[in-house]
């Protein structure tokens, strides 16, 4: 359909008739850095996962048994595919991404590939808190079942794509390529190597090649890899030439602001995070895109990448980001609990942020001019793309769904023409889009 710039004040329409099950995180008030952790992992982990059919499959999509396969992924062993023994996982087990080619009726010569979010770790202590399937690949089954309603489901607008969803148990937001001698953390950090040896086999034996499309992105960390690598993939000669590419950034956006309260511990502060990050994982080169980012200091090209990307993309980002915020307040808000009293310090730091991200996502010189789009909501949310939010949830009247839909129409036009800008500046308020999914506690608020 034609999408709209949708800024300001939009139709907000709800989606209604269909009955929710909002995730609660089942933390609250105080968290701390283990419970972050907690929550992170049990927000990346809501991938239905099973090793062989259920007896109950053509419930699960309203197309029946044959929807149902469609949303299902096969697992491949990086190490045994490519026979590259150091795409590894921290704890040393192979790398593994989940694999479904395209239908017989859908889009051969199309590709998604995805990364997986779920954090990271910048030292030995960090690392030493990250454990099951967020550094290991000992317990992936062999076959993935995804939400459908998701960007790799069978309502998704890339459902007739070739799909590869890259698992991160690499703990580096896929920029590590360092073995645990290498380094004084002692952390075996492979997830660039993972991502390269991946993308070297789908040329070589999976068939992705010149005059194809691929949409390259990921979700949180993923999100942040895949903005790290985006610009680098053809330089590098990991995608060949003649690929025509798009960025799907979904929540890869920090913010620059002021420490919330006392809270100036690394756990709490993300550019602190990123310099530790590059000194312990010694890949500037990496980071860098072998020097096709030249800001200053290497490590500001894993946080400050966005506006210099060359690549078209299109961005996801909620203005009040739930994992940028839980990190910067070491608390967090939830269906069942709400933020430590007084509430109001927590909402105004929160109400300050959303006001700056959202002037940062409208003037990025790729938005301005055309060539990439951006859809950013005020609700209280992150890395909502392979869940079902990305069918069902809308700001201004629109999905996620819809707007990559448009975003992809519009790759076919001179210069981007139509990429669509979805920016809910209609109410300025935490999750108060009327469109968010996720509801509070009345008794949660600034005048509680």
């Amino acid at each position: 359909q034609d999408l709209p710039h949708a800024l300001g004040q939009g139709r907000g329409a709800e989606c209604s008739g269909v009955a929710f099950d909002i995730l609660d995180c089942g933390a609250g008030a105080g968290a701390g850095p283990a419970e972050v952790l907690g929550l992170l992992q049990r927000q990346q982990h809501r991938v239905v996962v099973e090793d062989k059919p259920c007896d109950n499959c053509a419930t699960r999509d309203p197309r029946g048994e044959a929807g149902w396969l469609s949303n299902t992924m096969e697992k491949v062993n990086v190490v045994e595919a490519t026979n590259d023994s150091d795409a590894t996982c921290n704890d040393g087990t192979p790398g593994v991404y989940y694999w479904s080619p395209a239908p017989s009726d859908g889009k051969p010569h199309s590709w998604l590939v995805f990364l997986q979010g779920g954090g990271w770790c910048w030292d030995a202590a960090s690392c030493a808190s990250r454990v099951g399937d967020l550094v290991s690949s000992a317990h992936y089954p062999s076959l993935q079942v995804n939400d459908m309603y998701g960007i790799l489901g069978s309502l998704s607008p890339v459902r007739g794509f070739n799909r590869v969803y890259i698992r991160h148990c690499s703990s580096d937001a896929w920029m590590g390529d360092i073995g645990a001698k290498a380094t004084s953390a002692g952390v075996n950090w492979r997830g660039a190597r993972i991502l390269r040896a991946t993308l070297r086999h789908l040329a070589e034996a999976r068939g992705l090649a010149d005059g194809d499309f691929l949409l390259f992105g990921g979700a949180s960390a993923g999100a942040r890899g895949a903005m790290v690598h985006l610009d680098a993939l053809q330089p590098q000669g990991l995608v060949p030439a003649g690929v025509k590419l798009l960025g799907f950034l979904d929540s890869p956006c920090w913010l620059d602001t002021p420490a919330f309260q006392d809270l100036e511990q690394v756990e709490n502060r993300f550019p602190e995070q990123t310099k530790l990050v590059v000194m312990h994982m010694q890949n500037e080169a990496i980071v860098s895109g072998g020097g096709l980012c030249e800001l200053d200091d290497v490590w500001k090209c894993g946080e400050y990448r966005l506006p210099i990307l060359k690549t078209p993309f299109m961005l996801f980002s909620s203005q009040y980001d739930w994992l940028r915020l839980i990190i910067a307040q070491a608390a967090t808000v939830t269906p069942s609990a709400c933020f430590p009293k007084p509430q109001c310090s927590y909402y105004d730091y929160a109400d300050s942020g959303a006001n700056a991200m959202r002037q940062k996502l409208l003037v990025l010189p790729q938005v301005i001019a055309g060539t990439s789009g951006v859809y950013s909501s005020t609700c209280y949310d992150h890395a909502m793309s392979i869940w079902k939010e990305f069918n069902l949830q809308r700001v201004l009247g629109v999905t996620m769904a819809e707007a990559l839909s448009a975003a992809l129409k519009a790759t076919g036009n001179p210069n981007g023409a139509g990429m669509p800008v979805v920016v809910d500046a209609s109410c300025g308020q935490f999750n108060c889009g009327s469109g968010c999914m996720k509801k509070f506690d009345s008794k949660c608020g600034c005048s509680a």
